[in-house]
């Protein structure tokens, strides 16, 4: 039986020892581990990261370069958000530009011809001048404008552009940096606007002797106009010096020299039948409206009313309170020029039911004007704020929707060719210089605002006949 007995204590003792071994072992590497030091313990780590930092000791600059500051978040954050942006922005143009394309272009693409309608006027520059034709350039050289706004710091281009590959317009005309005094443009000018059914031309007036007068052309732009059945509306501008009392000079003259051309706009005047021309007075609230009653009202001092310069008058409203300035001065009617929606009053959409209830409340004529868009950033660089993008004909579409729903019966667009500040409907194509590239009309291609103004005037005339509202 002890033989038996030894071999079992010995078996038991090894098994205690190796026990015994195995627990001092797992200690002792405890032990080694409590007192690795902390670079050690990263480098046994399966991921290689960045070596920790005495943080008492560290430098401005070592921390900005491991942990990147709000201003840094936020650059990240906006690059992000931009990239984001601008492909949402390229897929909505893309949407709008294929339902354009599908559903309202097949309307424009028609040869048919529609008649003018005297209702829908138009805003028309004759300043622009050419080296080829002029042996100088106006306006297509425009300065950059000084910022009005002085809390801004920021610094913008100067100096004056350098026609014919840096113009002063966002746009590029398909006719080139052309003149306004080249009777070639003038015809095809007005062949334009017969085709698209507009009616009226107002056009910029500017008295001889002044800067950028533009009574030279006034005679061709009439002949021109009066080719195509087009009736004209002179725009008398605010040239340097322009006051209540010598714009009757300035009448006057205009009477003299253009009163009996067949292609002067004339209507008749509610109030009394007679036929009169339309003159719209640019900037007319910047008198007081005491001295545009002297002129206007029957019973002024200076009166113009029932003389040979008597006219429809018609001032511009911008501001809400200019509504009063037109009652009290006695124009015969008003307009709102601007084709910014919300950049005025005037010119803000929403507004145009309440300036119409107006305008019949007091016996006036109320012209709301309706634009493309609006840009003017290559004159004035600091005014992207009142950018309105064209969105392939969008928004050209929804100022239309606005006028036929504020119940006027006159209209006015802004602009046949105010390339300075981006309204123009004008046929433009794509360009570009080392510095910039113009904006354009594609893919609808350089027709398409005269198209899209032509389909719209259609929709104008259908709804109203001769200034009354189909029933």
């Amino acid at each position: 039986m002890l033989g038996s007995i030894v071999p079992a204590l010995s078996l038991r003792r090894c098994f205690y020892l190796s026990a015994i071994v195995v627990i001092l072992s797992t200690c002792m590497a405890a032990l080694i581990i409590m007192k690795l030091s902390p670079l050690e313990s990263v480098k046994c780590q399966p991921h290689v990261v960045t070596s920790p930092v005495e943080w008492s000791t560290a430098s401005n600059q070592e921390l900005a370069a491991l942990i990147p500051d709000e201003k840094n978040r936020k650059e990240m954050n906006d690059k992000g958000y931009g990239i984001m942006r601008e492909k949402i922005i390229q897929n909505k143009v893309a949407r709008i530009s294929h339902k354009m394309r599908n559903k309202v272009m097949p309307l424009l693409n028609t040869n048919a011809s529609i008649e003018p309608n005297y209702n829908v006027h138009i805003f028309y520059y004759p300043w622009y001048r050419s080296q080829a034709y002029d042996r100088t350039w106006k306006h297509w050289n425009h300065d950059y404008l000084p910022n009005w706004k002085k809390n801004d710091k920021k610094e913008y281009p100067d100096g004056r552009h350098e026609p014919p590959d840096d113009i002063g317009a966002n746009y590029y005309p398909s006719l080139g940096c052309y003149s306004s005094r080249d009777p070639q443009v003038i015809d095809l000018h007005m062949k334009q606007l017969r085709e698209a059914g507009v009616g009226v031309v107002i056009v910029s007036w500017i008295p001889p002797n002044a800067q950028d007068s533009t009574d030279i052309v006034m005679a061709d732009i009439l002949d021109a106009a009066h080719r195509y059945g087009l009736k004209v509306a002179p725009h008398m501008e605010p040239y340097d010096g322009r006051n209540p009392i010598n714009l009757i000079e300035h009448l006057k003259y205009v009477f003299n020299e253009y009163g009996s051309h067949p292609a002067l706009h004339r209507i008749k005047r509610e109030t009394d039948g007679a036929v009169l021309p339309v003159m719209y007075i640019y900037d007319s609230y910047v008198f007081p409206s005491t001295a545009w009653w002297e002129l206007l009202s029957d019973k002024g001092n200076l009166t113009l009313r029932g003389t040979e310069i008597d006219a429809i008058y018609m001032g511009l409203l911008v501001e809400a309170g200019h509504r009063n300035h037109v009652k009290k001065s006695h124009f015969d009617g008003f307009y709102t020029y601007f084709a910014t929606n919300g950049f005025s009053y005037g010119s803000t959409w929403k507004n145009w039911k309440d300036l119409n209830r107006f305008a019949e409340q007091n016996g006036l004529l109320f012209v709301p004007s309706i634009g493309p868009g609006y840009i003017d950033t290559q004159v004035r660089p600091w005014n992207s704020e009142n950018t309105r993008h064209r969105r392939h004909g969008q928004y050209y579409e929804a100022a239309w929707g606005s006028v036929l729903n504020s119940g006027a019966t006159t209209i006015a667009i802004t602009s046949f060719n105010e390339w300075h500040e981006g309204t123009q409907i004008e046929p433009a194509i794509p360009a570009k210089n080392k510095g910039f590239s113009y904006l354009d009309y594609e893919p609808e291609g350089p027709y398409f605002y005269l198209s899209l103004t032509k389909f719209w005037v259609e929709q104008f005339t259908r709804k109203y006949k001769n200034g009354n509202l189909k029933d």
